[in-house]
């Protein structure tokens, strides 16, 4: 496997692709972080080109002005594909993963049962609700207990429950698992502001903190995982006009 985590985009465009995928990714970006888990669960070549959000160069935004993407919006992150008729460009990190599921037999991620795997897509697009509460949370310096996010949890601990398994996919992580990680591993951080009500809210859910903790043992998520102190130093400082990267 090929992942070069320390490489850099400069000014120059990289050459074109040979045998493997290449990942236009923005440190602690979560949806980067999605399709990360994805490309290591797979088991697939790839490259790793991290971005500056506030440099980025022009041959990226080249790139990101795509016919089907929406007029003047950076899509980050974005998958380089090697193809027989020049490298291709995938955006949005459900269309990326779903694509890298289909495309790469190893390992299958989503359910072979058709009803299964839509209420898992389904799962997802409601995974979007915490998503919005961490941005909320965040945003008001780490205040615990955004509606949204407990409201949310509470739709997957009951849903874990009525599945009966460890994870979402099973007796190993599937595609619902990895794509709602990334932000239930940041959510970790509330616990260097208050760890007494952090763990007054676990104990809430008891059937999702112990997926959570049983994620943090699975090789992949190890493979990208920070703990929350590196999240709560970034976020902390991090700059707001560039927060929407990263959330």
């Amino acid at each position: 496997m090929s992942y070069y985590q320390h490489r850099n985009a400069g000014p120059t465009q990289p050459s074109p692709l040979m045998d493997k995928l290449r990942l236009y990714h923005v440190e602690m970006n979560p949806y980067g972080h999605r399709v990360l888990l994805i490309l290591e669960a797979k088991r697939v070549r790839y490259e790793v080109y991290k971005l500056d959000p506030l440099r980025l160069p022009d041959w990226f935004s080249h790139i990101t002005m795509h016919p089907r993407t929406s007029p003047g919006q950076l899509k980050i992150p974005v998958l380089e594909i090697p193809t027989e008729n020049g490298d291709k460009y995938l955006f949005e990190s459900v269309v990326i993963c779903d694509y890298l599921d289909e495309k790469y037999a190893r390992n299958p991620l989503h359910s072979r049962d058709p009803y299964v795997k839509a209420q898992d897509r389904l799962l997802i697009e409601r995974f979007n609700e915490l998503i919005k509460g961490s941005l909320e949370c965040f945003d008001t310096n780490f205040a615990f207990g955004s509606e949204q996010i407990i409201q949310t949890l509470d739709i997957f601990e009951k849903e874990l429950g009525v599945r009966g398994t460890n994870y979402f996919g099973g007796n190993n992580p599937g595609m619902l698992d990895y794509m709602i990680w990334p932000w239930v591993e940041r959510l970790y951080l509330l616990r260097c502001v208050n760890e007494t009500k952090f763990d007054e809210k676990r104990s809430l859910f008891p059937n999702f903190a112990d997926w959570g903790d049983q994620m943090q043992l699975d090789d992949v998520v190890k493979k990208h995982s920070k703990s929350p102190y590196e999240y709560f130093d970034y976020y902390k400082n991090a700059r707001t006009h560039s927060m929407g990267y990263y959330l």
